[in-house]
């Protein structure tokens, strides 16, 4: 996002969250985390969002990597459990509100202020990132449904069911909404208004 790179690591003795210059490489800062960091940030309007493993949904700030505010996800992590990690969602932010995948639930928060808005449920892990097109939030879970959900009120508007789990993000393009499914299938989809 303007010529500097965000990422996070998931080092065995530490973690942090890095702000690279592209061009060069050279380290603007780097933000320590208490755990894992699987997932990749958004960028929007001078703020990174993240999650880590500890639990937590985080916002800083992209020019110093000051905190701005922290929210418990609501999914506690076994330091051992590693392949049952509820936190692999990457944020997607619309408007003032910020959606991210975290265990078995679809979260919305305000992105000023790290409120809970509302949360959506599925019937399985939630490790795809979600898509904010027009007023509906889609995202896929490893119940094998793809989901459409109203962006201002988590409300479930619809659900395909697919022949598999779901861990792949949902793209748009030409007025599609596009999502992959472990069944090897390819689903396309209108986008709601």
């Amino acid at each position: 996002m303007d010529g500097v790179i965000y990422f996070g690591s998931d080092g065995v003795s530490a973690n942090h969250l890095f702000s690279l210059q592209a061009r060069t490489g050279k380290l603007r800062w780097k933000r320590s985390s208490p755990t894992q960091i699987y997932a990749t940030p958004a960028v929007v309007d001078g703020v990174v969002y993240y999650c880590a493993r500890d639990d937590h949904v985080y916002a800083v700030k992209a020019a110093d990597g000051e905190l701005v505010w922290k929210t418990r996800a609501g999914y506690p992590q076994d330091d051992f459990s590693v392949f049952s990690d509820m936190l692999k969602s990457s944020p997607a932010v619309a408007g003032d509100k910020l959606f991210i995948g975290v265990g078995l639930d679809l979260l919305a928060l305000d992105r000023r202020t790290g409120t809970l808005l509302w949360k959506a449920s599925t019937g399985g892990q939630v490790d795809s990132s979600p898509l904010v097109v027009g007023g509906t939030v889609y995202v896929g879970s490893d119940d094998q449904n793809f989901y459409g959900f109203s962006a201002d009120t988590g409300a479930e508007r619809w659900r395909y069911r697919t022949g598999a789990r779901i861990s792949a993000s949902p793209q748009i393009g030409e007025g599609l909404v596009l999502i992959g499914s472990n069944d090897g299938f390819l689903y396309a989809f209108e986008a709601a208004p």
